[in-house]
């Protein structure tokens, strides 16, 4: 009975220690997943708030950039350096928003944010298209000189095919056809060719042209128009902010001078592979000029050639020879020659130089030389032919006279058409001379929090 007693004894001994033992592990699980769960919650809810700091970054840069004042001023900063970084610190929202240009046209917003124990973190990046308008030039062609064309040649302002009431409308249309200074004095008498009533010649009495130096219906003197505002930029020089003298300082707020050493300096870092903001190619006219342009990336963004630039028929392509495209177009600058034919040949009828972008022409320089052969002084070249070239953009030349005379229209005639969509192109790839800043628009697909 004894035995049968202690046998039941011992089972409810063990069934009390295992039931016991069973508790308490129970208990401990129960404990161990509450805890578990705690840290869930708490991670999400410092994920959250890490969320909510990275977001409140991001909302208060494009309300910023939304704002008249703030915004141009921040555009502007992001503008010209690699990055630009706001940082809120305070206990309240700390995060870090960092502003970076992906390419000429897209800037992409990164906002790191911290939760309040700085143990979560979440980033955020969103991309947006900045609206801007350019410091375009405001005619089809711009001569700081006089200027003689034939009566094939062709100035177009953009209004080509439209009506009288939709050329006068807000559009792709130059504000003159032609700006001009014809009192220049060394360019008076320069000018080659017959003067005659066919002849597009300088002074002219159209309602759309600009003549500076010339007196306005009140009697006050035109002056070169003020493109440029302060603190822009031309090829990493620093531009604008005074009246300008010249049609170089009117287009770029640099002088001359300093605007052809920024080139030389901007080609040089560029053959160098240094980082610049924009690709410059220096190319050297003569025989295989055209070889040489063909040669280049369509990373390059200007191009500045010395010399004459001969054209040979094998690169060109039914007639035409291209530098740029629509889509891809470039700001080409000519010091000391033009476009010309196999050993400084006129381009005949079966080839023409064709720009999409700007041409721009610059008087080279030659040694003026006495009787017997001694280089006496130099001077500035005055006159420039124009014949054979064809633009799609704008033309300007810094010449006393540039004239086109297509004798016996054997020649190609000067032609060139104002296209304010493809100096708007140019212009945003060369990140240069932005003048207003008008807003953003964000880029369809391109939210993304991690």
């Amino acid at each position: 009975m004894n035995s049968i007693n202690q046998n039941k004894g011992f089972v409810v001994l063990t069934t009390t220690v295992l039931l016991s033992i069973a508790s308490i592990a129970f208990t401990a699980q129960m404990a161990s997943t509450q805890l578990l769960d705690n840290k869930i919650v708490a991670n999400d809810y410092r994920n959250n708030e890490a969320f909510v700091n990275a977001e409140s970054g991001i909302n208060l840069l494009l309300s910023r950039l939304d704002d008249p004042i703030r915004g141009p001023e921040i555009f502007t900063r992001a503008t010209y350096d690699d990055s630009t970084t706001y940082t809120d610190s305070s206990t309240d929202n700390p995060y870090r928003v960092t502003l970076t240009w992906l390419n000429a046209n897209t800037l992409e917003l990164v906002s790191t944010g911290k939760s309040m124990d700085g143990s979560a973190q979440r980033i955020i990046s969103l991309q947006i298209t900045p609206e801007m308008s350019f410091n375009l030039p405001q005619a089809a062609v711009s001569f700081n000189g006089r200027v003689n064309l034939d009566e094939l040649a062709m100035v177009n302002n953009g209004c080509e095919g439209f009506s009288a009431a939709d050329c006068e409308s807000p559009g792709n249309f130059a504000d003159y056809q032609l700006v001009s200074h014809p009192e220049n004095p060394t360019a008076m008498g320069l000018c080659p060719g017959s003067v005659d009533n066919k002849a597009f010649y300088e002074p002219i009495t159209a309602d759309n042209s600009l003549e500076v130096g010339s007196s306005d219906t009140h009697g006050n003197t035109i002056k070169w128009p003020n493109n440029v505002p302060a603190n822009s930029y031309f090829f990493e020089t620093l531009a604008g902010g005074s009246e300008p003298t010249s049609l170089f300082e009117s287009t770029f707020g640099v002088s001359k001078a300093a605007g052809v050493t920024a080139l030389n300096d901007a080609a040089d870092k560029t053959a160098a592979g240094d980082v610049v903001n924009t690709k410059v190619a220096k190319v050297v006219g003569g025989e295989g000029c055209s070889s040489r342009l063909q040669a280049l990336g369509d990373e390059i963004n200007a191009i500045y050639i010395t010399g004459d630039c001969e054209i040979d028929p094998s690169d060109t392509e039914n007639k035409y020879f291209y530098i740029g495209t629509v889509n891809d177009p470039k700001m080409v600058f000519i010091e000391g020659g033009t476009f010309t034919g196999p050993s400084g040949t006129d381009i005949s009828a079966n080839r023409v130089a064709s720009v999409s972008g700007m041409l721009y022409f610059l008087p080279g320089k030659h040694d003026v030389l006495d009787a017997d052969g001694n280089v006496v002084a130099t001077e500035e070249d005055s006159i420039v032919d124009m014949q054979g070239v064809r633009v799609n953009g704008t033309v300007l030349s810094e010449y006393s006279c540039s004239y086109d005379q297509a004798e016996h229209r054997t020649k190609q005639p000067f032609s060139v058409r104002y296209d304010k969509a493809v100096l708007d192109t140019l212009y945003g790839n060369i990140d240069r001379n932005r003048l207003t800043y008008n807003g953003y628009s964000i880029v369809q697909g391109s939210w993304r929090d991690f």
